[in-house]
């Protein structure tokens, strides 16, 4: 879990820095993460720290990770592109709702009949 928190360290110090290379492959969170720190969201940061004197050192180190990241300006959200997923979704969204209509329309179109006879 260290190595993982370094690796987003090193990510959000070169954030900070505006550098040209972000080292997001250096571990797995990281590379998780790349689109949530690259940029292209929102992003929000808990921290847990803790009053207990035998954790002072672990909550300092924590405390100062999050100050650094604090100074890291991504921009502007940006919407996310849909997925092929999403279209897919949306796609059997509008064929459910054509269902749905044209049974409604044959339920009511079966009641007119049955009212003639």
């Amino acid at each position: 879990i260290n190595r993982s928190l370094s690796a987003v360290g090193d990510c959000v110090q070169s954030l900070v820095a505006k550098s040209r290379h972000v080292p997001f492959r250096n571990s797995r969170l990281t590379h998780l993460l790349q689109d949530s720190l690259g940029g292209e969201s929102k992003v929000l940061m808990l921290l847990c720290v803790s009053p207990d004197e035998s954790d002072c050192s672990e909550t300092l180190c924590s405390l100062n990770f999050a100050a650094r990241a604090r100074n890291v300006e991504l921009g502007p959200a940006k919407k996310k592109a849909e997925g092929a997923a999403d279209v897919r979704l949306r796609g059997t969204l509008r064929d459910l709702e054509a269902s749905q209509s044209e049974l409604e329309r044959t339920k009511a179109e079966q009641g007119r009949l049955g009212e003639v006879a």
